[in-house]
C-alpha cells in the first residue's frame, strides 16, 4: 500500500532535520546549514531518489528554471553531502559541480576604511568596535557575534576564535589599540552578557545578530560612500597584510584558512593592485 503524502512530508522532514544534525556534527556553518537542507528537502519532495541520475535530473530542472552555474555548484554541494550522510558515497562521487570562475575578492583601500570610520561617531563605540574587529581581526561575521568575553586575554593582546568554519579554533593576536577599544567598550556598558558585542535595542537584548552587523555596515557605507561587507573587511585585512610583506602562512593562520590555496587568493588581488600601479605610473610611455 503506498504510503500517502502526509506520511511522506513526514518522513522527508525527519531525514532532513537528521541530516542537519549531521552537517552541525561536521562543523557547517549555521548558514549552509540552512541551505543545504532548504535544496536537499526541495529534492526529496520533487521525488528524489539516492542515485546521481536522479539529481542530474534534479539539476537539469534548476538550470532550466534560470539557475546560475554558481548556484548549481551550492545544490551540487548540498545534494553530495546528502548522498554521503546515506552512506551512498559512490553516488556522490558521480555528481560533479560546474566551473565557476573564480572571482578575486574585493577589498577596500586604507584611505576607505579610515573613511568608514570617519562617519561613525566617536560615541558610537560598539559600531567602531564592530568595524576594527572585522578588519583589525579578519575575523568573520559570525565569529565577531559569537564572540565571547572569556575568549578575549585583553593584557595579552589575543583573541580565541571558537569553533570557526570547520569547527576549528585559532588564536588571532590584536593590537594595544583594539584591545583597549574593548576594554573600554566593555566598561561603558551596564548589562551582564558573556559577549563582546551586545544588541543595543530593548527588544533585542544579548548576543549582536549578524543582520544588525549588516544592516550598520550597509548603513555607515552609504554615508562614507563605500560599498562595505563583513565579508569585504575581512578581505581587506588580508589584502593589506600581504601588501606590507607579512607571509602568507601567517595570514592564512589568522584567517583560519584550512588550505593554503584558499589565503593564495590575495596574491592574485596584490598583483593586480601592483599592476594598476605600474600602468599609472606609465613609466614606459616615453621611451617606447
Amino acid at each position: 500500500m503506498e504510503m500517502g503524502g502526509e506520511g511522506r512530508d513526514g518522513d522527508i522532514t525527519g531525514d532532513v532535520e537528521d541530516f542537519a544534525t549531521y552537517l552541525d556534527l561536521e562543523g557547517k556553518s549555521p548558514q549552509t546549514i540552512r541551505m543545504y537542507s532548504y535544496y536537499v528537502s526541495r529534492f526529496l519532495r520533487e521525488g528524489g531518489k539516492l542515485s546521481a541520475r536522479s539529481a542530474l535530473r534534479f539539476l537539469t530542472r534548476l538550470r532550466r528554471s534560470g539557475y546560475s552555474n554558481r548556484s548549481l555548484n551550492l545544490v551540487v554541494q548540498a545534494l553530495r553531502a546528502y548522498f554521503r550522510f546515506e552512506e551512498m558515497d559512490e553516488e556522490a562521487e558521480k555528481l560533479r559541480p560546474p566551473k565557476v570562475p573564480r572571482s578575486l575578492p574585493k577589498s577596500l583601500t586604507r584611505e576607505e576604511v579610515k573613511r568608514l570610520l570617519s562617519v561613525i561617531p566617536e560615541g558610537r563605540k560598539r559600531d567602531r568596535l564592530i568595524v576594527m574587529l572585522l578588519y583589525g581581526a579578519g575575523l568573520r561575521v559570525s565569529e565577531l557575534c559569537n564572540l565571547k568575553i572569556g575568549d578575549v586575554d585583553l593584557d595579552r593582546g589575543i583573541i580565541t576564535v571558537r569553533g570557526g568554519k570547520g569547527a576549528k579554533d585559532r588564536v588571532v593576536p590584536i593590537p594595544a589599540s583594539l584591545a583597549d577599544m574593548i576594554r573600554d567598550y566593555i566598561a561603558s556598558r551596564s548589562d551582564d552578557s558573556e559577549y563582546v558585542i551586545v544588541e543595543e535595542r530593548r527588544r533585542k537584548k544579548g548576543k549582536l545578530s549578524t543582520k544588525t552587523v549588516w544592516y550598520l555596515l550597509k548603513r555607515y557605507g552609504e554615508k562614507a560612500g563605500v560599498e562595505v561587507t563583513p565579508h569585504r573587511l575581512r578581505h581587506s585585512f588580508a589584502t593589506h597584510m600581504l601588501e606590507r610583506g607579512v607571509d602568507i602562512r601567517a595570514i592564512q593562520e589568522l584567517l583560519g584558512h584550512s588550505n593554503l590555496s584558499t589565503t593564495q587568493i590575495y596574491t592574485r588581488v596584490t598583483v593586480e593592485h601592483l599592476k594598476k600601479a605600474q600602468e599609472k605610473a606609465k613609466l614606459l610611455e616615453d621611451l617606447l
